[in-house]
């Protein structure tokens, strides 16, 4: 991906520790090897793009903006279900990611259908009834005042248009059938975490199920939501086990670089120091026993699941 230069930055080169160079040339390798995974996941289960068609009711001429796009994911997305029919802006606050979405823009050949632009959510760079379509995905979750982005998204879509947020939900599940106990604690720190982010930043990282009363209080009408519902088992043959294997590594890796900040969260969220130390030490041996028996790993039946909300709502007159 692209990124702006620092003059100052570019005469006094800093060395990184070998570690952070490691780690993060592995993150972008991974991100960057996701997206074609996600692609194949998407293929393996056709009904999600039917979802998103039905939901979105994207049609031919339409202007669309997806608010907090990031390096532009979805909003190339949106692009691909329009049929590249429809118009659409991306922005997004930060600068590198800007640059990032318009290189790869270019790369997936839809910069005749795509544009980017920096902007702050909680005031969007456009007119009043500029969209025809206002989305974001997994935007509000980021912020300690969606109810103002909403109301900002509809400001900037025409009457009779759509204002849609796509974002996680708190109905989830995790079991792993040779151990039960885990499974358990999993679950419980998994609640203790949610609530921890919401204590100390304000920010309700699950907000799915909240979106259409923030959506009925920003004004919006006709009000409708859909579930994306995602299952994953080690064991399902769709997925390779190359895959399998580098996401594994992945949340290992983010794992260990997250665990002094996500044992704050689960303390403010209410589990014991003892009770974390066990959870994480029971997590991080599991992955390290699934990663280092491959035919384990690929007979796996732990079952995972979580949420997806979609919400609509409409700008009244």
């Amino acid at each position: 991906m692209s990124s702006l230069k620092n003059p100052i930055r570019t005469r006094i080169k800093r060395r990184r520790p070998k570690d952070s160079v490691s780690k993060l040339a592995f993150r972008v390798s991974y991100l960057r090897r996701s997206r074609e995974i996600y692609r194949r996941y998407l293929e393996s289960k056709p009904w999600l793009n039917q979802l998103y068609t039905s939901f979105l009711n994207i049609k031919p001429g339409q202007k669309i903006v997806d608010v907090g796009c990031g390096t532009g994911d979805f909003t190339r997305h949106l692009a691909r279900l329009s049929n590249k029919r429809a118009t659409i802006l991306g922005i997004d606050s930060n600068e590198k990611s800007i640059h990032a979405a318009i290189t790869d823009t270019k790369k997936a050949r839809l910069s005749q259908t795509v544009s980017y632009k920096l902007g702050d959510v909680y005031k969007i760079p456009l007119e009043d009834d500029f969209s025809d379509l206002t989305c974001c995905r997994t935007l509000l979750m980021h912020l300690t005042e969606p109810l103002k982005a909403v109301r900002e998204m509809a400001r900037v879509t025409r009457t009779g248009g759509s204002v849609v947020a796509l974002e996680g939900g708190k109905m989830r599940a995790f079991y792993d059938p040779g151990d039960e106990r885990y499974s358990k604690l999993a679950e419980r720190a998994y609640e203790a975490w949610v609530n921890g982010v919401r204590k100390l930043e304000g920010k309700e990282f699950k907000i799915g199920e909240k979106l259409p009363g923030i959506f009925q209080k920003a004004g919006l009408s006709n009000i409708k939501a859909e579930v994306q519902a995602d299952a994953w088992l080690y064991s399902d043959p769709r997925r390779t086990l190359s895959d399998v294997k580098a996401e594994l590594h992945f949340d290992y890796s983010l794992f260990k670089e997250r665990r002094r900040k996500d044992r704050k969260y689960l303390l403010a969220g209410g589990l014991s120091n003892t009770t974390i130390t066990s959870y994480f030490n029971r997590l991080e041996a599991r992955i390290k026993e699934l990663l280092s028996n491959d035919e384990k790993l690929r007979n796996d039946a732990s079952f995972y699941a979580a949420t997806f909300l979609l919400v609509s709502g409409a700008k009244k007159d």
